[in-house]
């Protein structure tokens, strides 16, 4: 069939005519629909005037809302409200009390308070809308009810890979390569029951590590969680995944999926060095004429270095001990240990107490048979001292059957980049 020639040419005018009117329409919506969003989100940015009352030195919470112009009925009603989520009366030096005014009727309609660096506390205005919805905000005039809740941070996340080798240790290793020193807390954190940093590391060992930068408004804030690390020590690699097996079981793991989390800690304090190793033989203290056997290890710290306990267990012991110990602290952990602190300058438990692993049960001194500032180990075991250093604990819970497929999944993506 003969196709006649003009009517082709028409043809394809008329297609590419609505082509471009289809696009166009296309265009416009897409521009009307960005700029109902923009005008959607600046109503709830343009919502608020913000106050932030910055907490200084010698100042209360009461002192800081009435220099803000807060009433004494509304600083009292928001500090009832929040008594049992997070007590005001505790704010914290440096930190800012943010104040939320509603712009049309200029009422303060919510309290924001950073409590540490995972939570903030909102105590807001009983309100009438869902803020979500793009909806202006209204308030009731005639009871006025606060409502306190702690929430997490909102921050924005972004993922670093930090590695390097140990020359001198790995501190300045991580410093050399430009690494938040707070990320490098993190990392020994992580380690914590399985290498001890202040004696493991040796020069020649190498780490990587994947690991959280939290940004808040476009600014760096602080290091997040450590999600995966290798580090060689001695030609062993240790390898640790954070996992998360629902909303209260989380932490580290071997490749295995046993949680690295062990009953004891390797080590109770952060400190220089060791002054005294374990020995069953004689050990004499010339300064009080006295030789005996040392089945302990003393580590040596400044005064008032925090104490952690080892372990979760029970205080079976805490005050003077008349043989030498000072100011003692003992923890039955469970039937077979039981660990003993000694000459501390404080004491902050009290017998009976249950205490759990991490927590601050004392303070470094020289209380007792000492020459100098530091801590006296002991970990007894069946009711015989052993030496820390050489404890093997067995792993960790491992993670549950229904978990694990999900785990190696999550492993598999760290795999390739620790290499």
């Amino acid at each position: 069939m003969k196709i006649n020639k003009p009517f082709i040419i028409f043809f394809t005018l008329i297609s590419v005519i609505l082509i471009f009117f289809v696009w166009f329409s296309q265009s416009q919506n897409k521009s009307v629909n960005k700029v109902e969003q923009n005008e959607g989100e600046s109503k709830i940015e343009d919502l608020y005037r913000i106050e932030k009352i910055e907490v200084i030195p010698d100042s209360t919470y009461g002192i800081l809302m009435s220099d803000a112009g807060v009433s004494y009925a509304t600083s009292t009603a928001i500090l009832e409200a929040s008594k049992d989520v997070y007590d005001l009366v505790s704010i914290r030096v440096g930190r800012t009390l943010d104040l939320y005014y509603d712009r049309q009727s200029n009422d303060l309609v919510k309290l924001v308070y950073q409590i540490d660096s995972e939570d903030e506390l909102i105590v807001s205005r009983n309100q009438v809308i869902n803020e979500s919805d793009n909806q202006i905000l209204q308030y009731s005039n005639t009871q006025i009810n606060w409502v306190a809740e702690r929430v997490p941070i909102p921050y924005d996340i972004q993922i670093k890979i930090s590695d390097g080798v140990v020359a001198t240790s790995l501190y300045q290793a991580a410093l050399d390569n430009n690494t938040d020193v707070r990320a490098i807390i993190e990392l020994a954190d992580a380690y914590q029951w399985t290498i001890d940093f202040a004696m493991d590391p040796r020069v020649g060992d190498s780490f990587k590590f994947i690991y959280e930068e939290r940004y808040r408004d476009g600014e760096y804030v602080m290091p997040g969680r450590i999600l995966a690390s290798s580090y060689v020590n001695s030609g062993t690699d240790y390898r640790i995944y954070y996992f998360e097996e629902d909303s209260e079981t989380q932490g580290y793991y071997d490749p295995e999926g046993n949680s690295v989390q062990k009953e004891l800690l390797k080590a109770p304090i952060q400190y220089k060095y060791i002054s005294s190793g374990f020995t069953t033989g004689l050990r004499c203290l010339e300064a009080y004429n006295l030789c005996t056997n040392h089945r302990a290890i003393d580590y040596a710290a400044p005064l008032d270095t925090p104490i952690r306990a080892v372990g979760d267990g029970t205080v079976v012991y805490a005050g003077w001990s008349s043989v030498g110990y000072g100011n003692l602290t003992s923890i039955r952990h469970n039937d077979t240990y039981t660990t003993n602190y000694a000459h501390q300058s404080k004491i902050v438990v009290k017998y009976g107490q249950k205490v759990k692993q991490g927590d601050i049960i004392g303070y470094v001194g020289s209380t007792g048979l000492s020459t100098g500032h530091h801590l006296h180990y002991e970990v007894v075991k069946y009711g015989t001292k052993i030496n820390p250093l050489t404890l093997d604990l067995p792993p960790g819970k491992p993670i549950k059957e229904e978990n694990r497929v999900r785990f190696f999944e999550e492993l598999q993506k760290y795999q390739e980049v620790l290499k």
